[in-house]
């Protein structure tokens, strides 16, 4: 039989048209929106001084490469900065803010342009763009790895994996390590080594305010606190520090079965017996053969025993298809979820089981489905589920399955029936829920935000107040000033 069609087909086909066709502003059910703002004409002798201040790049709307930097991973979006600027390192950004609230300019930051809400890019204000910071050192003896913040996952891997060294990191290659890693960071190696926050020694900041600050666990020891896990309300980060273990050889691959019901109460079995070492997730996706079921997974450890701690995965429940096998762990995350840029609306919430009510909300969501659509299922398991709540920011610490829906369009014509579903499958399952993920959160709210961090609001609160108390840091999942 025919595999499903794997997660890069699936959303580079979605992407085919969504580049002509997307909107320019989008609004989610929580109503998720990218104010509009007209700042009125930039003084081009101010814009000349700050250009002139700048060792990176200022791009305005007349300039030849603004087309290109204004585009975000998602679609769905189509904003127009006054200006971007493109820092070379800390000095740039703390210019950048200073002119910013100088002129009463909304503030975007961009890593990896990948946030789901559309928060890297703006209407009328400034976007301080970290894209070309994306130096990457290894310190292999101290296994300490030095990135700036606009790397992407991929230059993280590719620099860690030349010592035999990784760290958790997403499972897109593309996706930038700044936002992944504020937002708490759930990634492949989570139920071995943590979350990329878990993981996180130091950061270097620039305030609103203009100043260079280290935070880790002796120095801002709050701001520290409040970076792992709270995002990008309290400064613009540069650099990170992260802690690297020992990974080389993995098994790795995916499973895939038709999207029956017993399938989805297997994975929920086999993820309650799963040690540490394996780490697991699941989707639930439409290919050309019907609806598919896929189990991804990753062993660190020699073979033989992974794929004994897999084997109830296979012949009893008669997978379509089973690619697992030995691979590097580079080749692993460089295999991984690859899209194209596409239009598309994406929400989260964590269910503590995958009871049969969960189940059968999802079977009916898939089979009652737009064409292009995806549920993905991450457990909550091992050394990421260890770890105190209260001990960072990032509030998702007991066991259990995160569950994202995903649903895109080609035209906007078909825009509003994928976001309708979302909200109805969302909206079922939200009574078995507790808590939500910042960084798969398409959308926003003041509820949405306390949710994601729980009883850490407060202090986060706190903190935000203290270095930002005006929230010029507001384009994101928005922690307000106590």
């Amino acid at each position: 039989m025919a595999p499903a069609t794997n997660r890069r087909q699936f959303l580079q086909k979605t992407a085919m048209a969504a580049a002509a066709l997307y909107s320019s502003r989008f609004a989610g059910p929580q109503g998720t929106s990218i104010p509009d703002v007209d700042p009125g004409p930039l003084d081009k002798a101010e814009l000349r001084n700050l250009t002139s201040q700048i060792a990176g790049r200022v791009i305005t709307a007349d300039g030849p490469e603004y087309e290109a930097a204004r585009l975000v991973f998602n679609r769905a979006f189509n904003q127009r900065p006054a200006l971007i600027v493109r820092c070379a390192g800390p000095q740039d950004v703390a210019r950048a803010l200073e002119f910013a609230q100088r002129r009463s300019l909304p503030v975007a930051v961009r890593g990896g342009g990948h946030s789901r809400a559309g928060f890297s890019m703006c209407n009328g204000g400034m976007v301080i763009d970290l894209s070309n910071m994306k130096r990457v050192e290894v310190d292999s003896r101290m296994h300490i790895a030095r990135a700036e913040a606009g790397a992407l996952v991929r230059h993280l891997d590719q620099a860690t994996q030349l010592a035999g060294l990784a760290t958790t990191a997403g499972g897109c290659p593309n996706v930038g390590i700044a936002g992944f890693t504020l937002g708490g960071g759930e990634g492949t190696l989570m139920s071995k080594f943590g979350a990329a926050c878990d993981n996180l020694l130091s950061a270097h900041v620039v305030t609103v305010d203009g100043r260079q600050v280290d935070a880790s666990p002796s120095s801002n020891a709050d701001l520290f606190w409040a970076l792992r896990g709270g995002g990008g309300n309290f400064g613009v980060v540069t650099s990170f520090e992260y802690r690297l273990y020992p990974v080389n050889e993995i098994l790795s691959g995916t499973i895939t079965y038709p999207a029956h019901r017993e399938h989805l109460h297997a994975f929920a079995k086999f993820v309650a017996e799963a040690p540490d070492e394996l780490n697991v997730f699941a989707e639930l996706l439409p290919s050309a053969n019907g609806l598919r079921f896929l189990i991804h997974l990753r062993y660190i450890g020699s073979p033989q025993p992974g794929n004994d701690l897999i084997r109830p995965l296979r012949g009893p429940l008669q997978p379509l298809d089973d690619n697992v096998r030995k691979m590097t762990y580079l080749e692993s995350q460089s295999a991984g979820f690859i899209p194209a840029p596409f239009a598309h609306f994406q929400t989260n919430l964590l269910l503590p089981l995958l009871t049969e009510p969960a189940v059968e909300a999802l079977m009916v969501a898939i089979n009652d489905a737009p064409a292009q659509f995806r549920v993905l299922i991450v457990p909550l398991y091992g050394a990421i589920s260890r770890v105190n709540i209260n001990d960072t920011a990032f509030a998702l610490r007991q066991p259990g399955f995160e569950v994202d829906m995903l649903g895109a369009w080609n035209t906007p014509a078909e825009r509003d029936g994928a976001v309708r579903w979302i909200a109805n499958l969302r909206d079922k399952l939200r009574p078995m829920a507790r808590g939500t993920y910042v960084n798969q959160l398409g959308e926003t709210s003041a509820q949405l935000v306390r949710d994601a961090y729980g009883p850490n609001y407060p202090r986060l609160a706190e903190i935000k107040r203290k270095y930002d108390p005006a929230n010029v840091l507001r384009l994101n999942q928005n922690i307000t000033p106590a």
